[in-house]
């Protein structure tokens, strides 16, 4: 055996677990806090009308430029609904960028949610369940001693 080997032990595997754990925690915080944070901004067709929303999509604020009330009520209610959608589609691109920036791949539909929820938590039931065997080898391995 070579003198720079480092032989690894129970506990190093039990620090190595905690650390890949307590990394994991932290990037999904902070995307959590990046999704959060996001305000979506959309504006008319004319410009005359500019909405904000937040992360969700609800409105958050709605500003109209003066001559805006030059316009018909059907006029300005299609600038407001075109500047909501505007700023929801803004959120959504920005809430698919957080997530892909956190997860590494796309935002998906619902029923691709759905369904990688169920395949999500079966891989978590599976690596908890191996995490949980291999603490168990520990402590017997560290109560042998």
């Amino acid at each position: 055996m070579r003198g720079d080997d480092h032989r690894r032990t129970p506990l190093d595997d039990l620090v190595r677990i905690a650390d890949e754990a307590e990394r994991g925690q932290r990037l999904l915080r902070n995307a959590q806090r990046e999704i959060a944070a996001i305000k979506g901004e959309g504006d008319s067709a004319s410009g005359k009308v500019r909405a904000r929303v937040d992360t969700d999509g609800r409105l958050v604020d709605v500003r109209l430029d003066p001559r805006a009330t030059k316009l018909s009520s059907m006029d300005l209610a299609e600038e407001i609904t075109l500047a909501v959608q505007r700023a929801q589609d803004d959120a959504a691109l920005q809430r698919e960028r957080a997530f892909r920036d956190a997860v590494g791949a796309p935002l998906p539909d619902a029923a691709q949610v759905l369904e990688q929820f169920d395949e999500t938590m079966q891989t978590f039931s599976r690596a908890m369940n191996g995490h949980e065997a291999r603490l168990d080898q520990i402590l017997r391995e560290m109560n042998d001693r």
